[in-house]
């Protein structure tokens, strides 16, 4: 029963460290380091995670979508500049004439934020409707898009 209980306690805390700033340095004999809090009268950069691309085969689910119900239901995107996989659903999506909005995971707080609310493991995330899509694969998009009014 402790072990369940540490167990859980671990889970509860993790997201907080996840969330933490982390900051590099390096000391007066070379040594880099890393921390939670920057030190006072040292130039220090903040470290930035690294959001990763979405290669594998793409995973279709749903979500709870406030827009779902509509007629011809709202695509967003949301990706990385640097993701070929985002370039492609992005290219494939403008092909067929979709409409959709982008928002850049790395560019913007709105867009960290959405990613961060909806578990993003990594990019394209591909929402339309209700539906979601880790990945981009065309096929499984247009059936999404079909679903979906489009």
């Amino acid at each position: 029963m402790t072990v369940l209980r540490f167990l859980l306690l671990t889970l509860l805390v993790a997201p907080a460290v996840v969330c933490a700033d982390v900051y590099k340095w390096t000391d007066a004999q070379g040594r880099v380091h890393y921390s939670d809090s920057a030190p006072p009268d040292v130039k220090t950069q903040p470290v930035t995670a690294k959001i990763n691309s979405i290669s594998g085969p793409a995973v279709v689910s749903t979500f709870k979508n406030t827009t779902a119900g509509n007629s011809r239901q709202t695509v967003r995107i949301l990706t990385a500049a640097w993701c070929g996989h985002c370039k492609k659903a992005k290219a494939f999506l403008a092909a067929k004439g979709v409409a959709f909005e982008e928002v850049d995971v790395e560019a913007s707080d709105r867009g960290r934020n959405e990613f961060t609310q909806l578990g993003g493991r990594g990019v394209p995330i591909i929402l339309v409707g209700a539906q979601r899509m880790d990945g981009f694969e065309a096929g499984a998009l247009t059936t999404m898009l079909e679903q979906a009014g489009w």
